[in-house]
């Protein structure tokens, strides 16, 4: 009986051995794809005339640190239809990132610059398409489910400038990670 606690005792500890030696914070290349949900804050269009535009998002980046990552984001944002509205944006942004914690769960903030492409056509304000420099300010959560996988939940904001400056909006986005 001795024996076989020992034994016992011994694979317990060389199977959690491997839970305990897992990198989360390790340098290298990820991949990210994610649905967003898009809150307008469009100045000079009635909010009646707007609806939540459900869209997606991908990046690539690389992890250079434990506390720091680089990437470059497409997001579409959906159409923010109703009564009539179509409006659409899409935006493309170089990203950094700052982990707050390094563990299972890596909270983060992230910065983006880039540019934004909007189509808009408003029954009584009239149609478009512009373009402008984009700026992204958020944050969010990353849970790994193991080393190389793992979920995100992201809260941005996206400020247009130039022809698109009144075009702002709030994207909450979730999905998947892998990392290389």
């Amino acid at each position: 009986m001795k024996v076989f606690r020992f034994a016992l005792s011994i694979l317990c500890v060389l199977g959690a051995a491997p839970v305990l030696a897992q990198d989360y914070d390790r340098s290298g290349m990820y991949g990210q794809l994610n649905g967003v949900a898009s809150f307008d804050s469009i100045d000079g269009v009635p909010s009646s005339a707007l609806d939540t535009a459900i869209g997606v998002s991908g990046r690539i980046g690389y992890r250079f640190s434990p506390r720091l990552a680089f990437e470059g984001q497409l997001e579409y944002s959906g159409d923010f239809a109703c009564c009539g509205a179509d409006i659409t944006a899409t935006v493309v942004t170089a990203n950094g990132k700052f982990f707050v914690m390094t563990e299972r769960a890596q909270p983060y903030l992230l910065w983006g610059l880039g540019g934004a492409f909007g189509s808009f056509s408003i029954p009584g304000f009239g149609s478009a398409k512009d373009s402008g420099f984009a700026v992204k300010i958020g944050g969010g959560l990353d849970y790994y489910v193991s080393e190389s996988w793992g979920l995100t939940g992201e809260v941005a904001y996206n400020i247009g400038t130039g022809d698109l400056e009144d075009f702002n909006y709030i994207a909450i986005g979730w999905g998947a990670f892998l990392r290389f």
